[in-house]
């Protein structure tokens, strides 16, 4: 009964101990990392199952800089968004997934809807399914305006799938 109770202890005083509001890191960021004066971002895949990655896009904001969530109740230009193009051998499925949501209607825009801001650090994952079992290479790209400088940020992205192994690289292009 003892030996019960020490472990409730530990396991408790282990689990009061994690912080919440840290930004995740369990991903390394072994991808790529585009620095910026207002952001920097890390792109990278997590390995879910043989068929299931995710692909991690982490966003670290300076300066007080901002974008727009892809969680909005109306679409607008600019706010964030990832996309693949026409592939065959990957997609995405299910939908994005932002930790650190922000706040509802922390804003308006110029149609005077509310606007979910991102002011902190956040990370989005959107869920990929591997199609073809061969080796491939297809690009992407994540696009937002960065606030409040104003600027279309566009940033391509590779996945290469190599015997089994998946990697995110910066095309050359």
């Amino acid at each position: 009964m003892n030996k019960l109770i020490i472990f409730l202890l530990l396991l408790f005083t282990t689990y009061s101990s994690i912080d919440t509001n840290k930004i995740e890191n369990e991903v390394e960021t072994s991808g790529i990392s585009i620095n910026d004066a207002e952001y920097t971002m890390h792109i990278d895949i997590e390995t879910i199952t043989n068929n299931t990655l995710n692909l991690v896009v982490k966003m670290e904001l300076k300066n007080g800089s901002h974008f727009a969530s892809p969680h909005n109740t109306r679409n607008f230009k600019g706010q964030f968004d990832m996309d693949l193009g026409s592939y065959t051998d990957i997609d995405f499925v299910n939908k994005l997934i932002e930790t650190r949501k922000p706040k509802s209607g922390c804003g308006s825009n110029v149609y005077n809807t509310k606007v979910n801001w991102i002011k902190t650090n956040t990370t989005y994952r959107q869920s990929l399914h591997v199609i073809s079992k061969e080796d491939f290479q297809v690009f992407g790209r994540v696009k937002f305006v960065i606030e409040p400088r104003c600027t279309l940020e566009e940033i391509s992205f590779g996945i290469v799938s190599e015997n089994g192994v998946f990697k995110v690289i910066q095309p050359n292009c």
